[in-house]
């Protein structure tokens, strides 16, 4: 039985992706391993074919067609036969020795959802920084939202802290927009509403690399690709209208639909324009065109997203300044 399955998108992965393969590969036939070659041009099609070669049964590859890291995961949704399903980027990697404890523990787990510990991992000489969720959940057994305290600030649901049964993620029907950065956000969100069981373990399992200057998450990167953060939002805002939930699962996706909401409306002020401005006010138009309900719930000078949305000059740099203070708490790039 495969355990886990660990989907791998690469484009022009050459340089750093066996890093990654490597310390995923020391799960054996417990784990299966897709590499998504996306269209790659340089050696990262042939990389991951020697893999699939020497570990046929382990590792998978896809040849695609350049789609985005979206796309490679809903190609890899379609193979996957882990009973639990987890992106690792190609540039970052798993700690060996939390890993060997998921591989230990997992067998005996059945909950909706996985979470742990994940670590900002940089390479300009500042201290690595753990997201750790201690606070929140209780330690190696399941539990219920109802049995969840208060997220930080600093404590966001990513794409790295997070791995989803296959059965979850198979309700969800989503289909991620191919050639859009961030989509990682409405994946973690549009299967949020489907977990009603979380198995947390205090483990530092995912190192996050923060290094590269074409990453994502690099500042002159969110300012290019804010229209992709606007589409990624707009889509998380307009998903589900929530009235089904109660509780802290509904306190939970609430605040996770906030939280993406309101980086669609920083990403877009950070190019401080005429044109970024009414971008992220047409967004706005949007969600209260397609779902009323949510618009009432996030919008308004009191809420995170109502405060990010100041009007004028002075509004912008004041969210901005907002942003900038989240920076400091967390260096997430």
């Amino acid at each position: 039985m495969k355990y886990i399955t660990f989907v791998v998108p690469c484009y022009n992965s050459q340089d750093y992706m066996e890093h990654c393969i490597d310390s995923l590969l020391i799960g054996g036939e417990d784990v299966e391993i897709i590499i998504v070659d996306d269209g790659s041009t340089d050696k990262t099609g042939k990389i991951a074919d020697k893999y699939e070669k020497k570990y046929k049964n382990i590792v998978k590859v896809i040849h695609q067609e350049n789609g985005g890291h979206g796309e490679g995961i809903n190609q890899g949704l379609k193979i996957a036969t882990g009973k639990y399903f987890k992106v690792i980027d190609s540039d970052d990697w798993a700690d060996e020795k939390a890993y060997k404890t998921l591989l230990k523990r997992i067998k005996k787990i059945d909950s909706d959802a996985i979470i742990m510990n994940y670590v900002y991992t940089y390479t300009d000489g500042r201290k690595n920084q753990v997201i750790n969720f201690s606070n929140v959940f209780p330690d190696n057994k399941e539990c219920t939202w109802e049995d969840t305290k208060k997220f930080k600030t600093q404590q966001y649901l990513s794409l790295h802290s997070m791995m989803f049964k296959k059965t979850v993620l198979d309700k969800t029907n989503i289909k991620l927009p191919k050639h859009c950065f961030y989509e990682d956000n409405l994946f973690i969100y549009s299967a949020l509403k489907y977990v009603e069981t979380i198995h947390y373990m205090n483990l530092d399992f995912y190192r996050y690399f923060i290094g590269r200057a074409d990453q994502s998450v690099q500042e002159p990167q969110l300012i290019k690709r804010s229209s992709h953060q606007v589409l990624v939002s707009t889509r998380v805002a307009t998903l589900y209208d929530l009235k089904d939930l109660k509780g802290k699962h509904k306190k939970v996706m609430m605040r996770h639909l906030s939280l993406i909401v309101t980086l669609g409306i920083i990403f877009s002020r950070l190019g401080r324009t005429d044109e970024s401005e009414r971008q992220y006010k047409e967004m706005w138009k949007e969600i209260k065109e397609k779902n009323p309900h949510i618009y009432k719930k996030i919008h308004g000078p009191f809420r995170m997203c109502g405060w990010a949305s100041l009007p004028g000059k002075i509004g912008r740099e004041l969210s901005l300044g907002g942003y900038r203070l989240a920076h400091s708490l967390v260096n997430f790039n």
